[in-house]
């Protein structure tokens, strides 16, 4: 699911996949259409009718947050620190909404890094979660209604266990160009829809599933040891 390369380069694909959220966005939903369709060839014609009620329905939070973080990931090399899609090579000319920032890639030179640190306690990760300061639509489906803005380059995921946070400068920075949303909420805060645009974050955070080796390629980075 991941490839780890050699010191003193790092690189985690996918970095956002837990069991969790495959099993909430993908298997699950998989699974539940895979019975429906069962019954219906097998049953009775009418179980075809409750797929569209579970993918639209039940599953269509997960799905799109499993679609939103699909291609999170790490690289780590001595010249740079990037986060998001490192597996494509469209991702650096990509314009993503703020719904699918992961799409984008953010790199930041270890000249604009002022601090790494590894975060795998759990209390800590759900006060990330909930910290406007962390905003996000990477591990939300929809923002809240006091949410003004999204922060780019804060790839934070549902389920996440262990995150890379990073201090950086924003303005010595290489990140995708991330466009707007817009989000609907049928009056109940006074508005019809509202805009949500992209607000460069001094803090990026990224999810990793292996804390311990990325905590050791980060220590064989000579740049790194001054942030560290």
């Amino acid at each position: 699911m991941n490839k780890v390369a050699a010191s003193p380069d790092y690189r985690e694909v996918h970095s956002a996949w837990t069991w969790p959220l495959l099993a909430a966005g993908l298997f699950g939903p998989a699974t539940g259409v895979a019975i429906l369709i069962l019954l219906g060839a097998l049953v009775n014609p009418d179980w075809f009718i409750p797929i569209f009620v579970l993918i639209f329905g039940v599953f269509l939070i997960p799905i799109t947050l499993m679609y939103r973080n699909w291609p999170t990931g790490i690289r780590v090399d001595e010249s740079a620190i990037s986060i998001g899609a490192i597996g494509s090579a469209r991702a650096p000319r990509r314009t993503p909404t703020v719904n699918h920032q992961s799409w984008g890639l953010f790199t930041c030179p270890w000249s604009a890094v002022e601090e790494t640190r590894i975060v795998t306690d759990p209390a800590e990760l759900r006060q990330m979660k909930d910290s406007p300061r962390f905003y996000t639509f990477t591990n939300r489906w929809g923002g809240k209604f006091e949410m003004n803005h999204c922060n780019t380059g804060v790839l934070a995921s549902p389920f996440m266990r262990a995150a890379l946070v990073i201090e950086v400068n924003p303005f010595a920075v290489t990140t995708s160009q991330v466009r707007p949303a817009r989000f609907y909420s049928n009056f109940k805060n006074g508005r019809f829809s509202r805009l949500i645009p992209a607000q460069p974050s001094p803090t990026w955070v990224v999810p990793t599933r292996h804390p311990e080796a990325l905590g050791r390629a980060l220590q064989t980075i000579p740049a790194n040891q001054r942030s560290t």
